[in-house]
């Protein structure tokens, strides 16, 4: 019978152990979880950070590049006006072979519309309606973007107002390669994977100005087909919010996307020189989160390698449990008559306690039953078993949620607690002292008003001592003390020792 309640016990110890340590496992996975979510989504907003500042710089630089050429073609103007000349015709057999800071070609236009430049600029004239752009000038104007059939690369033509014959109104035109541009954007980038676009709003067209394909640079193609076309199904709503937000004119914003396995960032600004112009860059997050994602790794790691640590101390201390249970359960551990501890099994526990805790802090009281020789010699060896079994009843109920209870020889108790809170002690101790006169022997004549008593002293670990032996001799002496006062009584160990106790 004692046999399958052990075994019983061993094996509600071993479910419960179990299923805390499934507990415990789930518990760190869903906070390695949460944190990690935590972490990717500090990584969306440092590379849309990080993408924004990059597009900013960029845009600002071509604004610079911009206004750099307008102003180079309004001084240009204003040099002519000041000449006021009256053949615009001879004003451009005069200039036109020379060459520009930068631009590829330049030419005039009277008031009447008349274009003075070379038959391929006429011819691109005709084809990209150029004229309507010019007659927008206040004082400048700027076509879109469009590739030139004399050098077969994207080109942009600024417009700016001149006068000419005594006040008529007229146009100076410069055409610039966007490569300048191109390049002004290409300086700025972090990696060979940074994309760098022209996107006209109106169109949806793009011009490619920097990305990982060099050859691929100048090449025109639609918003469609470069960034919308495999962007996963969950992402489009979000794309669409910020397709939406550059038709509305905002300045500047940001999405995160995946295409298949790659996450991007991309961000657009607004380019003042270049109505209707943006200029967006698009960036794989591999690209800029490789420290982020090193530190990612880094702290994975740690959690997992933290997980298997304290699940092997867990495995450890379990299996040390299990091993100290056996050896109890080995040694006979209880007392056939009052079903507690024995001497020898308790020596054993509290010994393993104070070679394993970190920090012992225990108590023990040494109890025994009043002038029990008494109620043998009165009422018999039945009855005195008898107070025995209840009286151990007694402390087991009692303390048994506390320590170890054992039977330390014939009416001697002692209960080994782990903890060494005096006040909780006491009061267990306080409902002993007055429960125990409850305990009768079996056998008693009329009017024999007999009733059971018992004394207690206790020791503390660390104060009184920080041995298992030599905490039991200092209860033993507190004991002594409370039988030296008359018994039915407890108290605690003074600091008074023998030399031989030490």
């Amino acid at each position: 019978m004692n046999n399958t309640i052990t075994e019983t016990g061993e094996l509600k110890r071993s479910g419960s152990f179990i299923r805390m340590m499934i507990v415990y496992f789930v518990v760190c996975l869903i906070g390695m979880a949460v944190m990690i979510v935590s972490i990717n989504g500090l990584m969306k907003e440092h590379d849309k950070k990080l993408t924004g500042q990059i597009c900013d710089l960029v845009a600002e630089k071509m604004n610079n590049s911009i206004k750099y050429m307008t102003t180079s073609a309004q001084n240009m103007s204003a040099m002519l006006t000041a000449q006021q000349h009256s053949d615009l015709q001879a004003l451009y057999d005069e200039f036109a072979d020379l060459e520009g800071d930068g631009y590829v070609s330049m030419g005039l236009i009277d008031g009447n519309g008349k274009v003075y430049a070379s038959e391929l600029q006429l011819a691109e004239f005709k084809k990209w309606e150029l004229l309507d752009t010019a007659r927008q000038a206040n004082p400048v104007s700027i076509s879109t973007p469009y590739r030139s059939g004399l050098t077969g690369e994207p080109v942009i033509t600024l417009f700016t107002v001149m006068e000419y014959d005594s006040g008529r109104k007229g146009w100076l035109f410069l055409t610039y390669p966007l490569k300048e541009i191109q390049n002004m954007a290409s300086t700025e980038t972090l990696a060979d994977e940074t994309e760098i676009w022209l996107m006209d709003t109106e169109s949806n067209n793009v011009i490619q100005c920097s990305g990982g394909d060099k050859h691929g640079s100048g090449s025109w193609a639609n918003a469609t087909l470069i960034f919308e076309r495999n962007i996963d199904n969950r992402d489009i709503g979000k794309y669409s919010e910020w397709m939406k937000s550059m038709v509305n004119g905002e300045r500047s914003a940001g999405v995160v996307y995946r295409i298949g396995d790659i996450s991007y960032s991309q961000v657009y600004a607004n380019i003042d020189f270049m109505h209707g112009w943006n200029v967006v860059v698009r960036i794989p997050n591999s690209a800029m989160s490789s420290a982020m994602e090193k530190f990612r790794g880094i702290v994975i790691l740690y959690i997992l390698t933290l997980l298997c640590a304290t699940a092997v101390m867990f495995l450890l201390t379990h299996r040390r449990d299990v091993a100290d249970r056996e050896i109890l359960k080995n040694l006979s551990i209880h007392d056939p008559l009052t079903h507690v501890m024995n001497r020898r099994a308790l020596d054993v526990a509290a010994h393993n306690y104070f070679q394993n805790a970190l920090k012992a802090e225990c108590t023990v009281l040494f109890i025994d039953v009043d002038y029990f020789k008494q109620v043998n010699d009165r009422y018999g060896h039945d009855a005195g078993d008898k107070v025995l079994i209840e009286f151990a009843a007694l402390l087991k109920e009692l303390f048994g949620d506390m320590g170890l209870i054992s039977r330390y020889g014939g009416d001697e108790f002692l209960v080994f607690i782990k903890s060494a809170d005096r006040l909780k002690i006491e009061s267990k101790v306080s409902d002993l002292k007055r429960r125990v006169h409850d305990i009768k022997p079996i056998t008693r004549k009329e009017g024999d008003d007999y009733s059971v008593s018992c004394s207690c002293g206790g020791a503390f670990c660390p104060h009184d001592a920080r041995d298992f032996v030599k905490l039991k001799a200092c209860a033993d002496r507190a004991l002594y003390k409370v039988k030296e006062r008359g018994r039915d009584g407890y108290g605690w160990y003074d600091g008074k020792i023998s030399k031989s106790e030490k």
